[in-house]
């Protein structure tokens, strides 16, 4: 009996602690004055802190003073997308806290979320009630979101999310909005424009109807097809809606036809919302700082698009990527993901998963030299055959041939054996310290590159290289500052500093890492070296101390060049071919040609 009472004791003190606490948090917001700022735009900067990537519209912002302003399309399409029970619930919403629970547990991951309308007004109004992606964070914002719906109407609170939800680029409210993408007021917004613009709320930051004109149309269609589950709309009004063309505004294409470096402000997204977390991120209000040098970006893009132009028709191959790092600190300075940006969005140089070929016999070597082995011993050029499958001999060597000669001339058969010599476990241990996070397997074919990886990480590998030895994650984003924190609103840089390359990237393990010693990074740079000056890269050769690897893999798929400079410290990354997998006929020297012109076109003026 005790024993029971102590445990009721126990429990009715966290009980008076949680109402208490209660209590504290309730009397800490005031709800009265409801002229607080929403979800923000994201605005981001290149390195030297004055060139914005995307311009943010700088129009006067309007509101309308009662619901029946705007379109009834609009209230109509903004409840069935993210709210359906708005009218019911109290500002929490139990069944949608429940499913989304549920939903989550089955899949393993955060797949939905529970936030009503009156919980995002809560967290975007309200600076109180943090921006943490935690526990008392989400306590807080019920507790506003409940308080908000004690002192005002369920339309007086829809009409403020109406007027101020932040819909990207730059972009608060509906009004704005409308008049932006469309060239219309909200007011007179169809079924069509109506979902068109709701559609943007789950991602302001990321998605927008211009960027992608399919992705815009289906998820179009799916607020249009809850409006209609939930009768908001007829059936016959649904299929005329869906059947309708999104016509974006000459002034929105414009203004997005503007943007410095696309595929690069499109992955410094990816990486805002790796550092932060997608809750997070998509709120905005924030400056970001990147490592972006607009000049070395711009001769990237000319280059690979006149590479291109030039070269693939001859050998067959459309598409191409590139990514520049500074090899000592990480810092991508330039990333290009495909020849136009406006014709393909998808971003070859981040999301692009191509077999590599010979550039993966790298890790193979490194780590055999880390275990000792000398870059001197010879090895057999003959066939080999390892875990039933047939290699062949030597292609351009015969006898027997040392690690220099052997990788210059990217002889599979020594690679193979060398890899022998260490193991299979031991060369995907070194790839995965260097950085590549994609999936690797434990086979033979893995040495000459048949696990599929990105540009940016290998290339980050090799900055490895080049950094004797230190690895840093490639990164685009130097700093985030939060402008709902400033001290001093006419100057951004008195904003708080939420997340800080230089301050925090270590600590995580994201940067310094000893990931080779400087020995094993030195013969690796010499190996590399042999390469350029008397090997398979020579048509990358500048004289300037250059290293770097060729790879081509079967039937000319995927064309590679890898390479870097010790002074400056640049590394680029370089891969060729055609995004439906089909040969071309060329071969990793039009790969190495590309990297010395535009090389040298990034240098002329250092």
């Amino acid at each position: 009996m005790r024993g029971i009472r102590y445990s009721l004791y126990g429990t009715g003190g966290i009980i008076a602690l949680f109402l208490l606490w209660l209590g504290i948090e309730w009397s800490k917001v005031s709800v009265a004055n409801l002229s607080g700022g929403v979800t923000g735009p994201v605005v981001v900067y290149a390195s030297d802190r004055q060139t914005i990537l995307r311009p943010v519209p700088n129009n006067t912002h309007r509101e309308f003073s009662s619901l029946d302003d705007f379109s009834p399309h609009l209230p109509k399409a903004l409840i069935a997308s993210e709210d359906s029970r708005y009218y019911w619930h109290l500002g929490v919403d139990p069944i949608g806290i429940l499913r989304a629970l549920l939903i989550n547990y089955q899949k393993q991951e955060i797949r939905q979320g529970a936030s009503t309308i009156t919980q995002q007004l809560a967290r975007s109004l309200f600076p109180q009630v943090g921006r943490q992606n935690t526990a008392g964070r989400k306590l807080r914002e019920i507790l506003v979101a409940l308080k908000l719906e004690t002192f005002y109407s369920k339309d007086d609170l829809l009409l403020l999310y109406l007027n101020r939800v932040y819909l990207g680029v730059g972009l608060s409210g509906f009004e704005d909005t409308a008049q932006f993408y469309f060239d219309k007021s909200a007011k007179d917004l169809t079924i069509a424009e109506a979902a068109t613009l709701v559609s943007i709320l789950p991602a302001p930051n990321n998605f927008n109807p211009v960027k992608n004109r399919d992705t815009a149309t289906r998820l179009r269609d799916r607020v249009i097809e809850r409006m209609k589950m939930f009768g908001m709309i007829t059936t016959e009004e649904a299929e005329a809606a869906k059947r309708s063309r999104i016509q974006i505004s000459r002034k929105a294409r414009t203004a997005f036809s503007k943007t410095i470096a696309p595929y690069y402000y499109s992955y410094v997204f990816n990486e805002l919302r790796f550092l932060l977390g997608e809750d997070l991120a998509k709120k905005g209000n924030f400056i970001v700082e990147t490592s972006l040098a607009p000049d070395t970006q711009k001769k990237a893009e000319i280059a690979l698009r006149n590479g291109v132009r030039e070269y693939g028709a001859s050998f067959r191959f459309s598409q191409g990527g590139m990514v520049t790092l500074n090899s000592h600190t990480g810092e991508i300075l330039a990333l290009t993901g495909g020849i136009d940006y406006g014709k393909s969005q998808f971003n070859r140089a981040t999301q692009a998963q191509r077999q590599p070929g010979s550039t993966f016999k790298v890790f193979a070597y490194a780590a055999a030299i880390e275990d000792g082995i000398s870059p001197n011993k010879l090895y057999s050029c003959a066939s080999l055959t390892w875990k039933g499958q047939r290699y062949k001999p030597c292609e351009r060597s015969g006898g027997n041939i040392d690690m220099y000669r052997a990788l210059a001339q990217s002889e599979n058969a020594v690679a193979l054996r060398v890899a022998q010599d260490v193991g299979l476990n031991k060369v995907v241990e070194m790839a995965q310290r260097l950085g590549i996070k994609s999936k690797l397997s434990a086979v033979p074919g893995l040495v000459l590159g048949q696990s599929e990886v990105n540009i940016l990480e290998i290339t980050g590998a090799y900055a490895t290289f080049a950094n004797r030895g230190v690895w840093n994650r490639p990164h685009a984003i130097r700093r985030i500052l939060d402008t709902q924190k400033c001290t001093d609103y006419r100057n951004l840089q008195t904003c708080e500093v939420i997340y800080s390359f230089d301050r925090d990237a270590q600590k995580e393990g994201d940067a310094k890492i000893q990931a080779i010693s400087p020995r094993v990074a030195d013969t690796m740079n010499s190996l590399l070296q042999g390469v350029v000056q008397s090997g398979t890269g020579r048509a990358a050769s500048l004289g300037l101390g250059e290293a770097g690897k060729t790879g081509t893999t079967n039937r000319g798929v995927d064309l590679w060049f890898v390479g870097y400079l010790p002074n400056p410290s640049l590394v680029t990354g370089i891969w060729l071919g055609n995004d439906n997998n089909s040969p071309t006929r060329g071969s990793s020297g039009q790969a190495a040609q590309l990297w010395k012109n535009y090389i040298k076109s990034v240098i002329s003026n250092q």
